[in-house]
């Protein structure tokens, strides 16, 4: 066999295989290498920029494009109430409460008219605090509950039907403290007094002389069934209170 006759590479040739390795190199480095302004948004594949790629703080007011985000873009779960819509909405409660307040202080006119058969009571107006009712007793032999007189006759009275204490007066009854279920009695044998009671809590009810009339068959000085007593029963209350 013959002897394989080995050599070492000359200079040049090492110096050539060094070359094309420094070639081969650069070029791979500069498929690895982008050069500026040469990724566009047609190179960024969809959905590939997520928001955990993103700088902290790195999308700013200045970087987002004039009515790019809409409403229909925000999560409004995570909105918070802006200053001025809760300044908004404590102004519509404010007002809420002022005229909650208002309309129960405000004071109204209760009109009534009923009629009532002998001997017995009538309510006409009623509140949470008191009642305007009516007494029939054309012989005087009625005793109306929790009032001072006796045999009153037809007449209007005034209870206090809470436990809150209450005072009241008229021209007929001297009995100024209304405790649960007293009334005062006003306006009988004639058609000229008023009554009047207010509790402590600041409630009210007045019937004033000139805004109530009661009416019966017998009383003197009231119609009778011989000057045409309009009325189908034995007395008749009617006229108007004052509440609040």
């Amino acid at each position: 066999m013959k002897k394989l006759n080995l050599r070492r590479p000359s200079a040049s040739l090492v110096i050539s295989c060094f070359a094309l390795f420094i070639a081969l190199g650069g070029a791979a480095y500069a498929g690895t290498t982008l050069g500026k302004n040469s990724v566009g948004t047609k190179q960024i594949k969809k959905n590939s920029v997520t928001t955990n790629k993103l700088k902290k703080k790195s999308v700013t007011t200045a970087k987002i494009k004039d009515s790019a985000v809409t409403g229909a873009k925000i999560n409004l779960a995570t909105v918070g109430q802006v200053p001025s819509a809760a300044n908004a909405v404590n102004a519509t409660n404010a007002v809420n409460a002022t005229n909650a307040v208002n309309a129960v202080n405000v004071s109204s006119v209760v009109p009534f008219s009923v009629g009532a058969n002998n001997e017995s009571m009538v309510s006409l107006v009623k509140t949470a605090n008191f009642e305007l009712m009516g007494i029939c007793d054309t012989a005087g032999t009625f005793d109306p509950p929790g009032t001072q007189f006796e045999n009153t006759g037809t007449a209007f009275v005034i209870y206090n039907r809470s436990t809150v204490p209450a005072f009241a007066e008229s021209e007929d009854d001297e009995d100024d403290n209304l405790s649960l279920n007293q009334g005062i009695v006003f306006n009988y044998d004639d058609n000229g007094d008023g009554g009047m009671a207010m509790s402590t809590d600041g409630h009210f009810l007045s019937s004033a002389s000139w805004a109530n009339i009661q009416a019966d068959t017998e009383d003197a000085g009231e119609p009778k069934a011989e000057d045409k007593y309009p009325f189908p029963t034995t007395c008749h209350f009617a006229g108007a209170a004052l509440v609040g």
